[in-house]
């Protein structure tokens, strides 16, 4: 089967560090989605014989606002050339009980997408009740709002099996120090503007976990479940709360080689998310303080 979204990626990332052509993702959202719509795939999208002894399981959630093309982001997990173990689809049941689901989700169903639904633990959502219910298997965590290449889930194993026991992820930022503290969250180096990612474990690499992330939960230290703890400090930050505990378990973070961080969106509603919360207002320094004190974790220790 063509590869068109692994096409759609090196086709930006070209047009924008060669020609210094910026193109927009909704052009590439309609492109990407009418061929799901005309070329269909009946196939299951999980791994359905030969099980692994453990099982990769890619766990995502959504919210109303963003559900009905949602389908989207699952279509293109359902067709990766690395097949899952499981998909499973969180939905907080508060926000849920009175929506409608799209027909195309209850047809991805039939494919071997779970859909669940939980309390609203905010952006936690698509970690902790997989990881809770899965404690000795991979979570890869997504975003209901990216279209990933075919081979995302491939690249992220092969990298894990190169560098076993660490985080595997497809973007992260490089964490900047100075005088034995972290510097603020919007100098560190953003993935952005990261050049020649080398695949090497490092502390210093802060994953973002909604670009596709690999994490060996069953090598965490069991108070990254600590739902009282993670709603009262970081609320609104799973990933600050996800790294710091990879931190106190002892486990860096690898960035895979490749594209994946250019990532293509699909168009949100007026909703700007979490990370406009956490980026703008400056609420990721806050939360970070706050997780490092929790853990006792001093960074002098990892950088």
């Amino acid at each position: 089967m063509m590869k068109l979204v692994k096409a759609c990626y090196k086709l930006k990332y070209c047009l924008q560090k060669i020609f210094g052509v910026q193109t927009s993702d909704s052009f590439y959202e309609k492109l990407i989605t009418r061929y799901y719509k005309i070329f269909r795939c009946e196939k299951a999208g999980i791994k359905i014989e030969n099980k692994r002894k453990r099982r990769f399981i890619l766990s995502i959630t959504s919210i109303p606002s963003r559900i009905d093309k949602s389908w989207i982001t699952i279509e293109s997990l359902l067709r990766q050339s690395y097949k899952p173990d499981k998909i499973i689809l969180w939905l907080a049941e508060d926000e849920f009980r009175n929506v409608r689901l799209p027909e195309r989700l209850k047809e991805q169903q039939k494919r071997g997408l779970e859909i669940c639904y939980c309390d609203n633990l905010r952006s936690y959502k698509k970690f902790y009740y997989t990881a809770k219910k899965y404690p000795n298997d991979y979570i890869v965590t997504a975003d209901d709002d990216i279209i990933y290449t075919e081979d995302m889930l491939e690249i992220l194993v092969k990298t894990y099996r190169k560098n076993p026991g660490n985080v595997v992820c497809h973007r992260s930022h490089y964490i900047q120090k100075h005088g034995g503290r972290l510097r603020l969250y919007n100098e560190w180096i953003h993935y952005e503007e990261r050049r020649h990612m080398k695949e090497i474990p490092s502390f210093q690499n802060f994953f973002t976990s909604g670009a596709g992330t690999l994490i060996p939960i069953f090598r965490l230290r069991k108070e990254i479940l600590n739902r009282d703890a993670f709603m009262e400090l970081v609320p609104y930050a799973d990933d600050v709360w996800l790294n710091f505990c990879a931190w106190k378990s002892g486990i860096r973070t690898v960035n895979t080689k490749g594209i994946c961080g250019h990532l293509i969106s699909i168009e949100r509603s007026s909703d700007k998310g979490l990370s406009c919360i956490n980026v703008i207002y400056g609420k990721n320094d806050e939360q970070i303080e706050r997780v490092l004190k929790y853990l006792k974790v001093d960074v002098n220790q990892y950088l």
